[in-house]
């Protein structure tokens, strides 16, 4: 895998991940906040979201061996804008480690756990994938609320990008 591969996935992630804040801006702090049904495994579209921004930067944090303060709270977190605000250092996070990368280290192997072995590129591109997953549930749940985010897809983002 190349840096400029990575940087172009990571980008895409953060650009989807700010889609589906700006359409969650369009709705209420109760609607942000109460259970839905049927319940995708977080609780409410903030659960899913902090999850997915917990995923993000815990995977970060592991990929270079720093600390890590623990599981994000929901209740942290009690609107669209603090929320966003934690996305915006976790970007900026993540964007300081990938410029830190060269094809080598992204190509190198990072976690051993028996036979399993895993390159950074890896972690990396499952951290995209998973972001995938919850944005799309999150989307969801805001096509409920009457706010849908559009397209989250990797050809929306290049079409975005005018590539």
């Amino acid at each position: 895998m190349h840096k400029s591969d990575i940087e172009t996935l990571i980008a895409y992630n953060f650009w989807a991940d700010n889609e589906i804040l700006t359409a969650c801006e369009q709705i209420s702090v109760e609607e942000f906040t109460r259970p839905v049904t049927p319940n995708p495994g977080w609780h409410s579209l903030r659960g899913t979201l902090v999850h997915l921004l917990d995923t993000e930067y815990g995977w970060c944090a592991a990929l270079q061996n720093l600390p890590d303060a623990g599981v994000l709270r929901e209740e942290d977190f009690p609107d669209v804008a603090s929320l966003r605000t934690r996305w915006q250092q976790e970007e900026a996070a993540w964007l300081t480690f990938i410029a830190e990368m060269d094809d080598a280290a992204l190509n190198a192997i990072w976690r051993e756990e028996g036979t399993i072995q895993r390159t950074r590129w890896q972690t990396i591109l499952h951290v995209i994938n998973d972001g995938t997953y919850h944005r799309s549930e999150a989307a969801a749940m805001l096509t409920g609320y009457g706010c849908s985010p559009g397209e989250l897809d990797f050809e929306g983002y290049l079409v975005w990008q005018g590539m």
